[in-house]
């Protein structure tokens, strides 16, 4: 073998020496650059850059990735091919580690209110995987007013959890409600009094504060002056009393007079007594459904007769109570006679423009002035109650300014 012959191999020989060592080299590199296990966070799309350092130019995924929920927190083998010659078996991690997206709501509140559900301190709440929880760090303490920064805690089914800040405007009612109506009053022995008529609370606040008497020390069977207490307790405990006077005299030998004049006197006089007891037996748990019942007795108890009585004022209410029938005069000042007799504010309305006469009642209830009718119609057998002026019929048009600002809902 000469010279040239074997410089030829020994070349030849280095050469494929030379391609060996880079081919193994390149192997090492590319299983050195592909990341066997990656992690991906729950919602977010599959990529071939999770699973290399640097992505091959050829890489992809043999597994049809498009076809995983990667909503859902799970572990998947997937295959990927690279560098032209290799298919890979890679484990793919989804993942869920953010907590829930919301944002605090700011809510208006009085410091003796029950706190809202935490779930009603928050809104536009979004987590991927669904709410667990939703709870206040700390429930927190409004009652000396204020504005008040309060953490709610969101915690999903994965177990994260996020803070989102809420805030309350609390406001203090230190003001006490005021008695109006209390007056002092005289009466003789053994006669009934009726110490609730035209007394009634009305608070900045609190709505239909009830009248608390204590009449405790109230004897009609004897002479002498007698003290009575007053109380009204809001919402928030603020107390207000007042007191009057009840002086019961002994009676008095009336002057006699004409039979007439006499009869007439004792007839409308007896129809307080009257209506006290009706109402006794109508009183409720508030206003509202007093009234409603007063209502409801003077539908059912007075029969509709059209006539042309002009009888008002106690008159009319005395046929209303005795004689069970008359005209929309009737039905509309017994209501009212019932309605003072259980301490509730109301008032007569009077139909304008005038095409036939008609009479209803105003009644203040739950902080406003209502429409109440009892008087029947045809094509409307049953009360009005608790109408505000939005919701009447052509039955019931009224001059608007002659009256007390009245209810709109």
């Amino acid at each position: 073998m000469n010279r040239k012959t074997l410089g030829t191999i020994l070349k030849a020989g280095y050469c494929a020496g030379i391609c060996v060592i880079t081919v193994v080299f390149s192997i090492r590199d590319a299983k050195a650059n592909l990341i066997r296990e990656a992690e991906i966070e729950a919602g977010d799309p599959i990529r071939l850059e999770s699973f290399f350092g640097k992505v091959p130019g050829d890489a992809n995924f043999i597994t049809a990735v498009s076809s995983i929920d990667t909503s859902v927190p799970s572990i998947y083998k997937i295959k990927i091919h690279h560098d032209l010659l290799f298919d890979e078996t890679v484990t793919l991690k989804i993942e869920d580690t953010v907590g829930p997206k919301a944002e605090g709501i700011t809510k208006t509140i009085l410091s003796y209110e029950k706190l809202p559900q935490a779930s009603e301190m928050v809104e536009n709440v979004y987590d991927l995987s669904g709410i667990s929880s939703i709870e206040y760090v700390k429930a927190p303490d409004i009652s000396d007013g204020g504005i008040i920064r309060t953490p709610i805690r969101l915690t999903d089914n994965y177990g994260n959890s996020s803070v989102a800040e809420a805030m309350f405007v609390v406001s203090k009612d230190n003001t006490a409600p005021v008695i109006y109506g209390v007056k002092d009053i005289t009466i003789t022995l053994g006669q009934d009094v009726d110490l609730r008529e035209g007394v009634y609370a009305v608070d900045s606040v609190s709505k239909n504060i009830p009248v608390k008497i204590d009449a405790s020390k109230l004897n009609i069977s004897k002479a002498g002056k007698y003290e009575i207490t007053y109380t009204a307790v809001d919402d928030a405990g603020n107390t207000s009393t007042a007191t009057s006077t009840v002086t019961v005299k002994k009676k008095v030998i009336p002057v006699r007079r004409k039979k007439k004049t006499v009869r007439k006197t004792s007839r409308y006089g007896n129809v307080d007594r009257l209506a006290a007891k009706v109402v006794k037996k109508l009183i409720k748990g508030n206003d509202v459904e007093t009234a409603r019942a007063i209502f409801k007795w003077v539908h059912k108890n007075i029969h509709y007769v059209h006539t042309a009585s002009k009888a008002t004022g106690k008159k009319a209410a005395y046929i209303g109570l005795t004689k069970h029938a008359g005209n929309c005069r009737v039905f509309a000042y017994t209501s009212r006679i019932l309605l003072n007799k259980a301490g509730i504010r109301n008032m007569i309305v009077t139909r304008y423009p005038v095409t036939t006469r008609h009479y209803w009642n105003l009644v203040y209830m739950n902080g406003g002035w209502y429409h109440c009718d009892a008087t029947p119609f045809v094509g409307h057998r049953g009360i009005y109650f608790k109408l505000t002026d939005a919701k009447l019929d052509k039955h019931h048009k009224f001059k608007k300014n002659k009256y007390p600002a009245r209810a709109t809902k």
